[in-house]
């Protein structure tokens, strides 16, 4: 199984550098003069409200622009309506994040903002015996409405062919997989761990948690920008300005993952076999 402590922290050492690297402050002009309106969620430890400067994602973000001479405004909405206010012809927002690789004619994403490692909970006297997709079909699975899943995953719920329970949270999944409710629930290992280690609800059911990591993807995250937005001139920008501080690498919405390369850091990984 992968050591997913040390993925996660050799990850987290890609965006230590970066008060070091954005160390310069904008006018107090720029701060009046020009807002940049954000959509995001509670999704902690990546973005939330009520977390240190939003969430290790919302800080970037947030820095990144105010770099460029913008102030950030995060709105925190349930995910469905994020994305709704932010699509379309007349968006509220320039964008939302994170967002994992998608294609859409209205969204363009930047470049990479982070990574989430996808897979799923388990209960430890229970775990999931999985050596290939078929075996899926063996369990219940909990999903959170709207939220993207492994792509194994949501080509099965597509082909009908996995029974899932979808909850409106990754909290009320990890409930329902510590008092096996649920075989398994798909959730993000940081995501997962945070939960555990703050939330009093879950003390209980905590050390009865796993993560498997048979059925595993990385994925990268992006802010998903509207080009119908006035400000849609600022994406470019904003992905100049990764590149050039080495933050991440920049990420073809063109190609895939898999076909550019990009964007991801070295960190072994575990594959499941798929059917046809």
């Amino acid at each position: 199984m992968l050591d997913f402590a040390k993925v996660v922290y050799a990850i987290s050492c890609l965006f230590i550098p970066l008060q070091s690297v954005l160390a310069v402050s904008p006018t107090p002009k720029e701060e009046t003069t020009n807002v940049v309106y954000l959509a995001s969620l509670e999704w902690p430890p990546f973005t939330g409200q009520h977390l240190p400067d939003g969430g290790r994602t919302t800080a970037l973000v947030s820095e990144i622009f105010r770099q460029l001479g913008y102030v950030v405004k995060i709105d925190y909405l349930p995910w469905s309506r994020a994305v709704k206010l932010s699509t379309g012809k007349t968006p509220k927002y320039l964008a939302y994040f994170p967002e994992y690789p998608l294609h859409d004619d209205d969204l363009r994403l930047s470049g990479c903002i982070g990574y989430s490692h996808v897979g799923l909970v388990e209960h430890k006297n229970a775990p999931l015996q999985i050596s290939s997709s078929a075996d899926l079909q063996n369990y219940t699975l909990g999903v959170v409405q709207d939220y993207v899943n492994t792509t194994t995953i949501d080509q099965m719920i597509k082909q009908q062919r996995l029974t899932v329970k979808t909850s409106l949270t990754d909290k009320q999944n990890l409930l329902r997989v510590g008092y096996q409710r649920l075989d398994g629930a798909v959730i993000d290992y940081d995501v997962m761990k945070y939960l555990l280690q703050t939330e009093p609800d879950l003390a209980e059911i905590a050390q009865s948690l796993q993560f498997n990591s048979a059925e595993y993807e990385l994925k990268t995250l992006h802010m998903a920008v509207n080009i119908n937005h006035p400000q849609a001139s600022l994406l470019p920008v904003f992905n100049k300005f990764l590149s050039q501080h080495g933050l991440v690498s920049q990420y073809p919405t063109s190609l895939s993952i898999e076909q550019a390369g990009l964007c991801q850091p070295e960190a072994p990984m575990t594959h499941m076999t798929t059917e046809p």
